[in-house]
């Protein structure tokens, strides 16, 4: 027993190779729906924990009332599921957020942190409305070609306001946010509760939700992200059903997902792709699903099912069985993965998992694993304290049956007096520092799609691009001869609307007489 403790106390400063499981609550509130899910993870097996969902109406008065409703849900929920954690992570819209992969030469780590932190690598490769500062910036390194001198970064950022906007309404209902992702790469987080042997394969996932609709793809552990183009009155009749779901819409819609599968294979040189899983969190998904499998024939089409590789315990297999629309849960189970990135768990492994826009995500990083150490030491100083009750309780017992003298029966009753304020101490100091851990845890507290570059003469290519669905969208593109501008920017008005041509930047060097133009435009 003895030996079994000093184990336990030794233990407590020991480092573990073991991922630490951080609890935390997938948070999805999309139009139709707010749905919340809990994970866990032993071995290599994830399996539900908690599952809930509320329905939320399809119109209401003001923006305000929805925001109250959500809420009000969010509450509900908690008080219901009696969450470990407050801890949430939850996603931004695709369109709130701005993603590039940016190609750069090859830099060593040093000098690569040192351009992030002080702002020089986005001034040279990045165009985004207003300045930086407004932004929170998330960025990795997902491929480096040392032999080519060129390295691939992946470069993720939306305004601080738009994510405190939407920290505010879970925080609101009484949850922390500690992770702040992106819905198209909450979706692809699904592939973290795939076998290995699944998840290495070629993935083509796209979600059709009325304002979300995008295609996101994998292939060799990159990520190729394509905005599906959805005009305001469809994306009104995808929202509201009835008899403006008609063929037409469907006809084009099938277009667009069509063009960005065609382009993900055409980008990537994947030779061909297995399948589509389709994600919705509308009503009508299963009509949805129906009519893009009439419109694409050349591509398996599938509904994604986030529970595949999940392990369903007995008490929710009916709860999950009577689920109409399974694939509306697969973000809040993606982004219910995440309780192993807070301490950075998959910061070697693959861009793509682990991406947090929360501003100031590491002071709270350091807090929480302040946070966990002082809990794991309490419960290891919690056992040591049964295990010595026991023993006391043990031994008083051994010495009651043996018949001892009055005088040892006093002087033991003395001595497990003691033993007991002692343990009583022991229990208050306890108390008071496990309140003390969870008060200081409280104060703590397009996307683009560019196949429309097909048609571009010979003679040029794509440098940059910073692709929106608001506002002016800017495209660099290196021509042999400036007269080509005329035949590029003739074929982009064909699908874009206030075409200008900003700059002619001329050669930078003798070496190549490649000259760069900048051009705006406007999504129509």
């Amino acid at each position: 027993m003895l030996d079994k403790l000093k184990s336990i106390i030794k233990g407590s400063g020991a480092k573990s190779t073991e991922p630490v499981q951080q609890d935390i609550v997938g948070v999805d509130i999309s139009h139709s729906y707010v749905r919340t899910i809990s994970l866990k993870k032993k071995n290599k097996q994830w399996s539900l924990h908690k599952i809930s969902t509320k329905a939320l109406d399809d119109s209401y008065e003001s923006e305000e009332k929805r925001r109250e409703a959500i809420v009000s849900n969010l509450k509900n929920i908690k008080l219901e599921q009696k969450f470990e954690s407050d801890n949430a992570a939850i996603s931004l819209p695709v369109n709130s957020a701005i993603v590039q992969v940016v190609q750069i030469p090859f830099l060593e780590e040093e000098e690569l942190k040192e351009a992030a932190d002080n702002g020089s690598l986005w001034d040279t490769s990045i165009n985004v409305p207003g300045e930086l500062s407004e932004y929170s910036i998330f960025w990795q390194t997902i491929k480096k070609d040392r032999e080519k001198n060129t390295l691939s970064l992946l470069f993720v950022a939306s305004r601080v306001d738009e994510i405190e906007k939407n920290c505010d309404l879970v925080r609101t209902a009484g949850y922390d946010p500690l992770i702040v992702d992106v819905r198209c790469f909450a979706l692809r987080n699904i592939l973290k509760t795939y076998e290995e042997s699944e998840s290495s394969k070629t993935q083509v996932f796209i979600e059709i939700s009325g304002s979300e609709n995008y295609a996101v793809c994998m292939f060799d552990n990159l990520p190729f992200i394509y905005d599906i183009y959805v005009s305001d009155s469809d994306v009104e009749a995808l929202l509201k059903g009835g008899t403006a779901l008609d063929k037409e819409l469907f006809s084009r819609l099938a277009s667009q997902i069509r063009t960005s599968v065609t382009s993900f294979i055409k980008q990537s040189g994947v030779p061909g792709i297995e399948k589509i899983e389709l994600s919705s969190s509308l009503q009508i998904a299963d009509k949805i699903f129906k009519s893009l499998k009439e419109e694409i024939l050349e591509y398996k089409i599938e509904m994604l099912s986030p529970f595949n590789f999940v392990k369903v315990p007995p008490q929710f297999k009916s709860r999950v069985d009577q689920e109409k629309n399974l694939s509306s849960l697969a973000v809040a189970v993606g982004l219910a993965t995440r309780q192993l990135d807070v301490f950075g768990y998959y910061k070697f492994v693959t861009a793509v998992s682990n991406i947090n826009l929360l501003p100031d995500r590491e002071e709270r990083v350091k807090k929480e694993q302040k946070k966990s150490k002082t809990t794991s030491l309490m419960k290891k100083l919690s056992i040591v304290a049964g295990a010595f009750l026991i023993i006391t309780v043990g031994l008083y017992g051994f010495l009651v049956t043996t018949l001892p003298s009055d005088n040892d029966i006093l002087t033991m009753e003395k001595k497990a007096s003691n033993t007991k304020k002692t343990l009583n101490k022991k229990k208050k100091q306890f108390k008071d520092l496990s309140k003390w851990t969870y008060d200081s845890g409280l104060i703590n507290n397009k996307i683009l799609d560019i196949s429309y570059t097909a048609s571009f003469p010979r003679g040029s290519f794509i440098t940059k691009v910073a692709h929106l669905r608001n506002g002016n969208s800017i495209i660099e593109v290196k021509v042999n001869d400036p007269g080509l501008s005329a035949d590029i920017m003739s074929g982009m008005s064909k699908k874009f609307k206030n075409v200008q041509l900003l700059n002619i930047k001329a050669p930078k060097s003798e070496k190549t007489n490649m000259s760069t133009l900048e051009i705006s435009f406007e999504i129509k």
